[in-house]
């Protein structure tokens, strides 16, 4: 009786550890699934960091691209673990498009002992790299970081640099050119000769255009004084359609491009979100948040301690169509429907 009594003990205690165990390997399982399917978070995003680390976003001009951008980090900072106040401190600059404003404001956050520079667009870039005392540099909202002078490619470049490269989804808005407007031959665009990111997107575009048996026009404006004309130049020389590249000193003065375009009833098609919140017919943008959110990725494990120059430039290849139909409107431009429908956003 007492042996028959022993067995039975045994055999429950055996049961219960075997459903013990399978209970675990199924929440590990479970785990292990959920990390897989969600490339952002790794074991690494579970560890606070090492020290409270003083971040500085650096930006050069405030345009609707660059506040979705900022978006993106704030909540991509979170996402990787990071919580502000513990892991971080946060400090923005913006030069409001002045460059001699852009270095001091590089110059101040190395005083005030940043540890790590965010910045975002070209210049940003160039000056950080310059003037930025060896911090380690994470950057978004740059058209080529090699052209820059980040590097040689996006795996061989400076050591203390990374981040998300945003160039200009140009054969996929010359394709939707193309399909609003079957019979345009000649685009017009403006470009600044002095922007290293203006002068790469106007090769990139016009590159584009020649595949597509498109031809380019472009004008060139140094500031924002120049804009107005240069764009009147550009209306002038008949081009059937406005395509604008992306820039910063473009993007500041777009209401320009717009008001010369709107006399001469021309659509304008562009590269940046606040391109069509500001008068673009259609615009084909990078995906500026989810740039920032990358950036931030990357950020998080610069400040757990991986090496910037071991992590290679990141593309971003995720797009929004956007279309404005009351700027459509007052050009008589009639957006097809096979076009709303691939819209992300339509402005009426």
């Amino acid at each position: 009786m007492i042996i028959k009594r022993l067995s039975l003990g045994i055999i429950l205690i055996l049961l219960a550890s075997a459903i013990l165990l399978i209970s675990d390997w199924k929440r590990r399982k479970g785990t292990s699934n959920s990390a897989h399917t969600n490339p952002r978070i790794s074991t690494a995003a579970a560890q606070p960091a090492p020290k409270k680390w003083n971040i500085h976003l650096i930006e050069y001009t405030n345009v609707l691209d660059v506040e979705e951008s900022e978006h993106g980090i704030r909540d991509g900072l979170r996402e990787a673990g990071l919580i502000e106040g513990k892991d971080y401190i946060w400090k923005v600059r913006n030069a409001q498009g002045d460059i001699a404003v852009l270095s001091s404001l590089i110059d101040a956050a190395v005083t005030d002992g940043a540890d790590l520079l965010m910045t975002m667009s070209t210049p940003t870039l160039q000056i950080a790299i310059k003037r930025g005392g060896g911090k380690p540099v994470v950057f978004t909202l740059v058209a080529s970081a090699v052209a820059a002078g980040a590097g040689r490619t996006n795996e061989d470049h400076l050591p203390g640099v990374t981040g998300v490269v945003t160039t200009s989804a140009y054969e996929e808005l010359i394709s939707v050119l193309r399909e609003t407007m079957p019979a345009a031959r000649r685009l017009g665009t403006l470009f600044v000769p002095a922007e290293t990111n203006s002068v790469y997107n106007m090769e990139r575009i016009s590159e584009a255009a020649r595949k597509a048996g498109l031809e380019i026009i472009s004008v060139p404006a140094n500031t924002s004084g120049e804009v107005p004309d240069a764009a009147l130049a550009l209306m002038s020389r008949h081009p059937d359609a406005i395509c604008q590249i992306a820039g910063n000193l473009t993007a500041s003065a777009f209401p320009s491009i717009v008001q010369a375009a709107r006399k001469a009833k021309l659509p304008i098609f562009g590269f940046q979100s606040s391109q069509a919140h500001g008068g673009a017919c259609v615009v084909v943008a990078r995906d500026y948040y989810d740039g920032g959110r990358e950036a931030a990725h990357m950020a998080a494990r610069v400040i757990r301690g991986e090496n910037p120059g071991t992590m290679p430039f990141t593309p971003l290849k995720t797009t929004r169509l956007l279309v404005n139909m009351k700027a459509a409107a007052s050009c008589g431009l009639i957006i097809p429907a096979s076009i709303l429908q691939k819209a992300s956003q339509v402005i009426r």
